[in-house]
């Protein structure tokens, strides 16, 4: 194995081995880094979804019956509010399958594109030429590893453990998250104790309480999954509350699976100096429900199409030549991505019976928020405004809380403020500076999810 690659990604999971993929398909030389062994690798959680459109249109590798990988598939779902009723529908297919070893089959086929994957290589820090990014440290089979190579791009999830190695004047953030910056999930799979109670085996989503139930094949039939603002244990007060509230039939619980998933806007800028950030290490999710597999794809098409002809071109990726990375991404899918963060940032701190009758006036929980259909259908400022619209109805009617509706209608307009902010998201470098401390001043009155979870009731 050579000690030189154009690119050398940090993360061999879905993040990287996409970016990694799509770098080697137009020629160059690309190795993968992963601190875990083959057999490990992604091994947090068993089963994983994602539909078959998302699946398709970003050309994945495609699983089947019989493969080990392949578990079930389904094709409708549904999202309920807090008492069970006023059903959303979503009509797009969607696949379950095995997270390992999905992952192990994304290595391959990053490999048969061109790339290298090192197993057991964990990352130590960065080499530096003339204050820029010119290479990796990395330990493998007890020696430490010096490679160089004009681009490192952070594909290593959370931990984010390249970015946040980071001097601090380089050019991009380097805070890791905080609790306040993920949700908390933990997953029990259960299994139904009568045979009619699989009429229950179906995708159901109860946002009121961050909780969803999937099918789940194996062992159990579904997936009881709670994601939870600043601990497991308010978590598990959700989990009760939901028990009490939406009626389900006895079930045991045959297994749990705890984990986190970054729940924060995305990163300002994702570039700097011979460096790009991707996936978790970017903050990237998806807003209406946590899932990160998905949401990280499109910036990543982005960001090999405009870094590969930034390579083709010049011998070393500045700032300044990937700037247009950021800027392609905000201009389309990010600044989507922010309006709905930034709306649906205080959606979830209100009254039982205001979700009632948000859920029955098609308000703030409409179908395009909570499910995925076949065809997309993106949440527009104007769908906002609409929604602005029929929460100032509810005031004037008394039908919902002055104060919650108030509440809500703030989120609205913050994300409509966010929103026109990305718009004018700088074209040039030099420009950044003034924009982001304003985006920080934005981001902050609107705040995130945590800030307004309520501990004594877990949501």
């Amino acid at each position: 194995m050579k000690d030189y690659y154009d690119v050398i990604v940090v993360g061999g999971s879905s993040s990287g081995s996409y970016f990694a993929r799509n770098m080697a398909k137009q020629g160059f030389s690309v190795l993968i880094i992963e601190k875990d062994a083959a057999e490990k690798i992604s091994s947090g959680y068993d089963i994983f979804h994602m539909s078959a459109r998302e699946r398709n249109s970003f050309d994945l590798p495609e699983v089947k019956p019989g493969d080990g990988v392949y578990e079930f598939e389904y094709k409708e779902s549904f999202s309920y509010s807090a008492l069970g009723n006023y059903p959303k529908y979503g009509d797009a297919p969607v696949i379950g399958m095995h997270r390992h070893e999905y992952m192990l089959m994304m290595n391959a086929w990053a490999r048969k594109s061109g790339a290298e994957i090192l197993y057991e290589a964990d990352f130590s820090g960065l080499v530096y030429t003339y204050g820029r990014i010119s290479g990796v440290r990395f330990r493998h089979g007890g020696v430490e590893c010096v490679y160089s190579c004009r681009l490192v791009a952070d594909c290593s999830g959370k931990s984010a453990v390249v970015r946040t190695a980071l001097p601090d004047d380089y050019g991009i953030e380097t805070r890791p998250l905080t609790e306040k910056d993920v949700f908390f999930v933990k997953l029990r799979y259960i299994k139904f104790r009568e045979p009619q109670a699989k009429k229950w085996m179906k995708s159901q989503f109860y946002l009121y309480y961050k909780t969803w139930l999937a099918p789940c094949g194996d062992d159990a039939d579904c997936i009881l999954g709670i994601g939870s603002s600043l601990g497991y244990d308010n978590g598990d007060r959700v989990y009760e509350e939901f028990l009490k509230n939406v009626k389900i039939p006895p079930f045991d619980v045959v297994k749990e699976e705890l984990g986190t998933t970054p729940y924060h806007r995305p990163l300002y800028s994702f570039v700097s100096d011979g460096f790009i950030a991707l996936g978790d290490a970017a903050w990237m999710t998806k807003a209406n429900n946590g899932e990160g597999c998905i949401a990280q794809l499109p910036l990543e098409d982005i960001a090999a199409d405009l870094g590969g002809k930034v390579l083709k071109r010049e011998k070393y990726p500045t700032r300044e030549l990937l700037w247009k990375i950021n800027k392609a991404y905000y201009s389309g899918p990010g600044r989507d991505a922010v309006l709905m963060l930034a709306a649906l940032s205080r959606a979830a701190n209100h009254s039982l019976e205001t979700n009632e009758w948000l859920f029955k006036n098609d308000t703030i929980f409409a179908d395009k928020i909570l499910c995925e259909s076949a065809v997309p259908k993106p949440l527009t400022a104007g769908d906002i405004l609409r929604m602005a619209g029929n929460l100032i109805k509810g005031t004037l009617t008394r039908k919902v809380s002055g104060r919650e509706i108030r509440f809500l209608l703030s989120g609205a307009v913050r994300g409509i403020r966010i929103y026109l902010h990305y718009l004018r998201y700088p074209s040039k470098a030099e420009n950044f500076k003034k924009w982001s401390k304003k985006s920080a001043k934005l981001w902050k009155k609107t705040g995130q999810m945590s800030d307004w979870s309520n501990t004594d009731s877990g949501r």
